[in-house]
């Protein structure tokens, strides 16, 4: 996950100044993104992951607050006493206490936390997908050994004989008979590297099952 971004809309120098203040400490510092309350209609325009909201006024409060909704990232909310914040999905509310700068960083970094954690989930599920599809062609692959040996040695015990047949042959015909022998016995060698990575696959697989298995108790130790 790429440095997180952080939306501070407020109507307030002084609250902007202590969010991004009491960030600096931290080991691990966003970027910001400051806005005030007038320019809300351009918030969907902007990139970031978490808006923190606070200091703003009376009258654009809650056309500020709908339009956050409207963009569903997550908000954290400080408001005061005479203007209780209202509850919605994936916004968090906390009152302007003499803390509140420190629970803003301690809210904002579980939210990220979160959404980093939802992201490596994400990308793990791809991973175990694909994983998935390369196993159900490799479980094919040896389902369709035996008919491809089957079918390589056909082509190399025809292209033999036709080649030692003492029938003359064109040149242009030699020539053809040859590369049909020669990509047979290349396909034949790929199948013959296959079997051996499948045999070092399992000779690995059965190592790492004695290495974890439980190790037995000998008889009589604890006699």
């Amino acid at each position: 996950m790429q440095r997180p971004s952080i939306l501070i809309v407020s109507d307030e120098t002084k609250f902007s100044t202590a969010v991004t203040s009491r960030w600096m400490v931290e080991r691990s510092v966003p970027s910001f993104l400051v806005r005030g309350s007038t320019s809300y209609r351009q918030f969907a325009n902007e990139n970031f992951d978490v808006v923190v909201a606070g200091g703003l006024n009376s009258e654009s409060l809650h056309p500020v607050l709908d339009c956050l909704q409207a963009v569903g990232k997550p908000l954290v909310h400080v408001w005061r006493s005479n203007a209780a914040g209202r509850k919605g999905p994936n916004q968090f509310y906390l009152p302007e206490c003499s803390e509140w700068p420190e629970l803003v960083v301690t809210w904002v970094s579980q939210i990220l936390e979160r959404q980093r954690a939802a992201a490596e989930a994400a990308r793990l599920r791809e991973m175990n997908a694909q994983l998935e599809h390369e196993a159900s062609l490799g479980r094919y692959m040896l389902e369709m050994r035996h008919n491809l040996n089957n079918a390589l040695t056909s082509i190399l015990g025809n292209s033999e004989l036709l080649l030692l047949d003492q029938a003359p042959l064109s040149p242009t015909r030699r020539i053809q008979l040859e590369t049909i022998r020669n990509m047979g016995l290349r396909v034949n060698e790929i199948m013959q590297r296959f079997s051996s990575l499948q045999k070092e696959m399992l000779l690995v697989a059965q190592q790492s099952w004695y290495r974890t298995a439980p190790k037995s108790v000998p008889s009589g130790a604890y006699r």
